[in-house]
């Protein structure tokens, strides 16, 4: 069981180590006679506050309260973590937890399956994108927060949980008795050919599972290895690798993953602190395989971190083309410092800054910027508009720092109008996607273990194949639903919105039907950052053989866009 990813700020952080040995604590526990007054003056003030104020209060909130204040001082990104915290960010680098194996979210107040993670126990029970978690062991789950039900939801492997569930289209609710499993965080989601020629892979984290790190065998094959050879057994002779919204994670897999790119002895990275101890220069090792295939990088505002990395190192070795938007700009590196004797606590405390090979520095200015607007950034420079320090790449091109990783193709995400995106915001999508259902069985199995299935289903349901496509039969139950749920609308606005209302609605019954891999296969061809990357095959071919010719051809399509002559 997993809570889904909203963008939330804490994602964002590269760790350079889950365990720094818990001196942290050493330090905390001595004597008292030794602290400074300050240290003094506020145990004073939390005696007091403890003693005297209007309300009782808990003094372990007001201490992670203040010391999450004090660490906002420093930077954005140094954070007290608290055992649940803590707890989250540890199975997020192994790559695996024990529970159900969905993703929910809260949608009017009701726990909600996003998608159920294929193999795991919810996805074999039949489970899917859509219901409504009504019920867990008889308790009523409508309101209960999102932390409520996972703590609920999650528990020891092997151990039984009772859940009840309502399915739009079926007449009662459905009960499953679901057997929790160790749930594996995959990194690499999907993968597939855009063509017949170009592969596609989408690295959602940087986890444990991701790729192989110096020091394991000579024959391991984690997640991203086994994708691009699977890839190139298929044909591939160039991938688009998507890290779009990608976080960030563990410092050593930023690493392993530009060691499958970039040559032996290569540099990847390098970190300085304020000491020697965190200085660190991080130089390819291995002989890769896949050092003759093309790359085009998707990125987005929301990749961080571990995921500019990545993008800096190979834009800055011309090993490939990042193609989006300027990323987000997270250059510092946060130790992970176990409290000893805190009941699970731990401190990410900033360490270090990274910079890329030719010596940029990633991090975006949070000095004079308030923290919300940091965390979520209502403008961004252009990424059209060249700007920070100027540095060169191997082969000579100029390159900016300060600011994230500028791709060189700057493409911006399809945005759609204001009624288009009152209808996403509204989840009418979502809600009209739920009256759909798999024609290859309903996609419930045995309940609660009796060996019945409830293949009860309403007229309303609507039973697709895998080739389904909205026409204009889709379209006119569409406007029903909007009429049904009272949601105002014009016929002049579903005409002028036709195309793209035709490509939501196909994306999310896919989703919700088929699962998010077969969604973005049927979707992919729409999304204007990935047209653009196959379109720059060719172009990624001359990067990687001759990249002199390429910075000549690439300057006079600039020269050529400056008179007007072009884009």
């Amino acid at each position: 069981m997993r809570t889904k990813r909203l963008g939330t700020f804490s994602t964002v952080l590269l760790v350079a180590s889950t365990v720094a040995g818990g001196l942290l604590g050493d330090r905390v526990l001595a004597g008292s006679s030794r602290l400074p007054d300050h240290l003094r003056q506020y145990s004073a003030i939390l005696a007091a506050i403890e003693d005297q104020y209007v309300d009782e209060v808990k003094s372990d909130r007001l201490v992670a309260t203040s010391i999450r204040e004090m660490l906002r001082t420093l930077d954005p990104h140094s954070n007290f973590l608290e055992t649940r915290e803590y707890g989250q960010l540890q199975e997020r680098q192994k790559g695996s937890y024990y529970g159900l194996g969905i993703t929910v979210q809260s949608v009017d107040g009701n726990i909600t399956v996003v998608s159920p993670f294929e193999g795991t126990p919810a996805h074999r029970l039949g489970i899917r994108a859509g219901d409504v978690i009504s019920r867990i062991e008889g308790e009523d789950a409508r309101g209960m927060s999102i932390d409520d039900a996972v703590k609920r939801l999650r528990g020891a492997k092997g151990t039984p949980v009772r859940i009840t569930i309502v399915r739009q289209g079926y007449d009662e609710p459905l009960e499953f008795t679901v057997i929790r499993d160790e749930i594996p965080l995959h990194s690499v989601p999907y993968f597939f050919m855009l063509d017949d020629r170009t592969g596609y892979v989408r690295l959602l984290d940087f986890n444990e599972t991701t790729a192989c790190r110096v020091g394991e065998p000579k024959d391991c094959e984690k997640e991203l290895e086994r994708a691009l050879r699977k890839l190139r057994e298929s044909g591939a002779r160039a991938v688009v690798f998507d890290i779009r919204d990608n976080p960030g994670g563990l410092l050593d897999q930023a690493f392993a993953v530009s060691n499958l790119f970039l040559k032996k002895g290569q540099l990847v990275v390098f970190t300085r602190g304020r000491t020697k101890r965190d200085e660190t220069n991080y130089i390819t090792e291995r002989e890769t395989p896949f050092l003759d295939v093309p790359l085009l990088v998707l990125t987005s505002r929301h990749s961080a971190s571990a995921s500019e990395i990545v993008a800096g190192a190979l834009q800055d070795h011309d090993r490939g083309l990042i193609v989006g938007e300027t990323t987000f700009g997270k250059g510092l590196v946060q130790t992970i410092m176990p409290l000893r004797n805190s009941r699970g606590y731990a401190l990410a405390l900033t360490t270090a800054r990274y910079y890329t090979p030719s010596g940029r520095s990633i991090q975006r200015d949070y000095g004079s910027t308030a923290f919300e607007d940091y965390v979520a950034p209502r403008e961004r420079k252009s990424c059209n508009e060249p700007h920070g320090e100027p540095k060169l790449t191997d082969a000579g091109r100029k390159v900016f720092g300060g600011d994230g990783i500028a791709p060189d193709y700057c493409v911006e995400p399809e945005t759609p109008g204001k009624f288009v995106a009152s209808l996403i915001g509204r989840q009418v999508f979502v809600g009209f996607s739920r009256g759909y259902e798999a024609s290859e069985g309903t996609g419930v199995a045995d309940i609660a273990g009796t060996g019945r299935r409830s293949d009860v289903v309403s007229a309303k349901v609507k039973v697709i194949d895998r080739g389904f496509k909205v026409d204009e039969q889709v379209l006119a139950d569409f406007r029903t639903f909007l009429e049904a749920r009272k949601i105002p609308y014009t016929p002049e606005e579903v005409e002028a919105n036709r195309e793209i209302l035709s490509r939501l609605i196909l994306e999310e019954v896919v989703r919700q039907v088929f699962g998010e891999a077969e969604a973005r296969k049927r979707t992919l061809a729409w999304d204007p950052q990935v047209r653009k990357a196959i379109e720059l095959v060719p172009k990624a071919e001359v990067l990687l053989t001759d990249p002199q010719r390429y910075i000549a051809e690439r300057e006079a399509e600039q020269r050529m866009a400056s008179a007007g002559g072009g884009r």
